[in-house]
């Protein structure tokens, strides 16, 4: 018999695939299926920040730097970032996002606030703020965890 334990544990990995199935579903039909599935958070990671710099991304999502440029090149390449040297010093170097990495993010946006909509409809009864209270706890834990 499964303990309590078990069943989060398992209903924890399959909510993990089943949102990087949605995601890959998402890019896939959408008009930017040229990006991967990393390159959007990094691009969602940029939209969150506003301008920033690689090693501002390489901190947040804990990678070497190098691996970052790589993401950034492609990126770039593509046209969803641009680089833009800092007038007050032109060693910085700021990401921004191009007008064609702003609507990805809105767009991204939309397919998790319609994933949102969704989960507020299945989990009727229960309220909004218990729920956002419960996926806090469960961030917050997992941020401790890094």
């Amino acid at each position: 018999m499964k303990t309590d334990f078990d069943k989060v544990n398992e209903w924890l990995i399959q909510l993990f695939h089943d949102f990087m199935i949605l995601e890959e579903q998402f890019l896939k039909d959408s008009a930017y299926s040229d990006v991967t599935v990393k390159e959007l958070q990094i691009l969602t990671l940029v939209h969150t920040l506003g301008t920033c710099r690689a090693t501002d991304i390489a901190k947040n999502q804990k990678l070497a730097l190098s691996t970052i440029t790589i993401t950034l090149n492609r990126l770039e390449d593509k046209g969803y970032i641009e680089r833009k040297r800092s007038t007050a010093d032109r060693r910085v170097t700021h990401i921004i996002l191009t007008s064609k990495g702003d609507e990805l993010c809105a767009t991204h946006r939309e397919f998790f606030h319609m994933i949102t909509d969704n989960l507020f409809d299945s989990v009727y009864g229960t309220t909004e703020n218990k729920l956002a209270g419960e996926l806090a706890a469960l961030h917050n834990s997992l941020e401790n965890m890094k």
